[in-house]
């Protein structure tokens, strides 16, 4: 019967100092020799040790933000690209004929009351509209 791995000291600091480049947990795992699996089951078995994970992963991306952040003020690519992907739904870059799920919901709705003023049958129209309410309000699931 195989022993179950775990994290020596060594490795659980190794760890942290990769997080706190700029590691992904499945490279810092990798790094040390162990599975992505071992590492999030000693996290889970070592809540301390989860909080330095976390630690060290804040502690990494506030130092490339802050990177990027000072060189927005001589480029504007480097707003541009925070922007993106913090404001995603406003600034995130879209393919042209994408929409957003804002725009599907109001094309639907209009779609919805083309339908049902065209339908002159009262019990028809108001179980048809019922029926299309129900698979609008399944779009935002």
């Amino acid at each position: 019967m195989r022993r179950r791995q775990k994290l020596t000291p060594q490795q659980q600091s190794e760890v942290l100092a990769f997080l706190s480049v700029g590691y992904s947990r499945a490279a810092a795992a990798r790094s040390v020799r162990c599975s992505p699996y071992i590492l999030r089951r000693e996290m889970a078995e070592h809540p301390q040790f989860a909080e330095d994970v976390a630690k060290a992963e804040g502690g990494s991306e506030l130092f490339y933000l802050s990177r990027i952040r000072s060189a927005t003020q001589k480029e504007w690519r480097a707003a541009a690209w925070i922007l993106e992907r913090r404001f995603h739904k406003q600034y995130g870059i879209r393919k042209s004929e994408s929409m957003t799920a804002e725009q599907v919901q109001n094309f639907m709705t209009s779609c919805m009351q083309i339908i049902v003023e065209s339908l002159t049958h009262k019990k028809r129209r108001s179980k048809m509209l019922e029926q299309l309410s129900e698979k609008l309000e399944g779009l935002d699931e």
